[in-house]
């Protein structure tokens, strides 16, 4: 009885396998791993327990890809089996078929086949574990090329492998060898192009980063040479902010100078504020709940990039840029000869993350600006 439920089995299996594979590789399209998956699928369980799927790498050596089994309990050994690594001169089946192109039949596996297609004791362990009783392999042709090989074993399933199981196998290897083949091909292809658009993107980001730094170099220059000319603190300030900050297009700019106490900061520069807060604003006790009074006070840079960083580090300094707009900041001391004289403050309209670039960009302006505004005090002194 379990020969003939095992004959009937074949029978049926043989039946089914006269569905059109092409038509699965076709749909399968170029996506790699689906064609694999559409190999395997023709060919376990239906017609063989285990298959295993090598192919030649760009140095020439079969690389496993794929290992299909019936057995869901077997995932551990076809785990081991997809872990171990071919070598040039391995004698599998599989290693023979690709390099002679000829196919592989042996109706009954011995123990002397299996140590003779087995590379090392590891290898012999697995296949013994697979328990093989008919082998198959055929190789994978494509474009005149023997791009790798497939290997069918029957560990269950009766009667072993016959010529008609080998012309099925080798029916079946031609249409996948081309729908790999052309599959690896479009992968390649595509990840190739891919690389050259990274490229590209990267070029690009450079060339657009290296413009940026000319023209923050060419800024600078501007304001130096301007800030070298005799020109009151409102008038520094306004260069400072219009011809040197403006380049990262801030929402509203700030700048404040210290009494001599240090305990008033003296506004010199509000752009982008509404009328009221400009009138009513032309000067701020130095702990003022501002940004500007708050890196005055600390004498150290705040950068923050959303509204919820600057309610989480000063809530208390949340009501101006509410109302002027703001989404991201950045405050600067201004320091000349070890000592804290005013500081600049930048709003942006949308949240914001300065780069490394453009807070050094901020920083030089902020050193120029408190240089021209501690020779416009020793001028007036």
């Amino acid at each position: 009885p379990q020969a003939e439920r095992a004959a009937r089995a074949l029978a049926e299996g043989k039946r089914e396998r006269q569905i059109p594979i092409d038509r699965a590789f076709l749909e399968a399209a170029l996506d790699f791993r689906r064609t694999l998956r559409t190999l395997v699928s023709a060919a376990v369980p239906r017609f063989a327990d285990w298959c295993f799927v090598d192919l030649v790498d760009g140095d020439g050596i079969p690389r496993r890809v794929e290992v299909a089994h019936a057995d869901p309990a077997k995932a551990p050994l076809a785990q081991e089996m997809r872990s171990i690594g071919f070598g040039p001169g391995w004698a599998t089946p599989g290693a023979q078929s690709i390099r002679d192109r000829a196919p592989r039949l042996f109706r009954d596996v011995s123990n002397e086949i299996m140590e003779w297609a087995t590379h090392d004791e590891r290898h012999l362990a697995v296949l013994r574990a697979i328990k093989p009783n008919s082998l198959l392999a055929v190789p994978l042709v494509a474009r005149d090329r023997t791009i790798g090989a497939i290997t069918f074993i029957r560990s269950t399933t009766v009667p072993g492998f016959d010529e008609g199981d080998l012309a099925f196998a080798e029916e079946l290897g031609a249409p996948a060898a081309l729908a790999l083949d052309n599959a690896r091909w479009y992968q390649a292809e595509r990840t190739a192009r891919s690389a050259a658009e990274e490229q590209l993107d990267r070029e690009r980001s450079d060339r657009i980063e290296a413009e940026k730094s000319v023209l923050r170099l060419r800024r600078i220059e501007s304001v130096s040479a301007t800030l070298s000319s005799l020109l009151p603190p409102q008038a520094i300030a306004r260069v400072a902010v219009e011809n040197g900050l403006s380049l990262l297009e801030p929402s509203s700019a700030t700048v404040v100078r210290a009494s001599r106490s240090g305990e008033v900061l003296e506004v010199l520069h509000a752009q982008g504020w509404p009328d009221d807060l400009a009138l009513a604003m032309r000067t701020m006790r130095a702990d003022a709940p501002a940004l500007v009074a708050e890196a005055y006070r600390i004498q150290t840079a705040i950068w923050l990039s959303t509204e919820g960083s600057l309610l989480a580090a000063y809530p208390n300094a949340a009501e101006v840029p509410r109302r002027i707009g703001d989404k991201g900041w950045a405050a600067v001391p201004l320091r000349v000869d070890g000592r804290t004289t005013g500081a600049i403050g930048l709003g942006f309209p949308r949240p914001r993350d300065l780069d490394a670039e453009e807070r050094r960009f901020v920083l030089t302006v902020a050193q120029l600006l408190a240089q021209a505004l501690e020779r416009a005090r020793l001028r007036d002194a």
